[in-house]
């Protein structure tokens, strides 16, 4: 499951990656007159659950290309309901286990504000988002990570630049 980080290989940025934002913006966010503009109040907060089904449509499309030559998989409620309770049920973990530092908040709040800005830059409440379970040390990490990134922004170092690294 490391596709739901930003740098699979050192597995950090969990839940951050571009393609999660790129498939909120192009199925519910993709101009000023689609369905999360119309029907906003369903979108803010940005849904868990919206999250789960995008990383269930990403883990089908890994899995279409498993054996190196892509294989259509239909992606239905029996093949894919249990990875997307598996997504669902992580992703409630994550943001219980980082609830004191609203980590999952964040960056559900990131995904809808960028998504606006795709659909137009509207914000309507001011103009009248594999089936193994991530463990909980993944979350924990996480929580370092946004540590280090909240030591290193008083510091004075621009985000994504490491104390270290200056």
């Amino acid at each position: 499951m490391s596709f739901v980080f930003q740098d699979w290989e050192m597995k950090t940025g969990i839940y951050k990656m571009e393609l999660i934002q790129k498939a909120i913006n192009d199925m519910w966010f993709a101009n000023r007159s689609d369905e999360s503009i119309l029907y906003a109040k369903y979108f803010d907060p940005l849904p868990l659950e919206m999250i789960a089904l995008v990383l269930t449509e990403m883990e089908c499309c890994i899995n279409e290309w498993t054996t190196g030559v892509r294989e259509d998989i239909k992606f239905s409620l029996v093949s894919y309901a249990p990875v997307y309770f598996a997504h669902l049920d992580s992703l409630q973990r994550f943001g219980e286990r980082t609830a004191s530092y609203k980590l999952l908040d964040k960056i559900c709040d990131n995904l809808l504000e960028v998504a606006r800005l795709h659909a137009g830059g509207i914000n309507p409440f001011k103009t009248a988002v594999s089936a193994d379970a991530l463990a909980n040390d993944v979350f924990d990490d996480a929580m370092r990570e946004y540590e280090v990134e909240m030591r290193a922004a008083q510091d004075g170092y621009p985000e994504g630049v490491d104390a270290g690294d200056a």
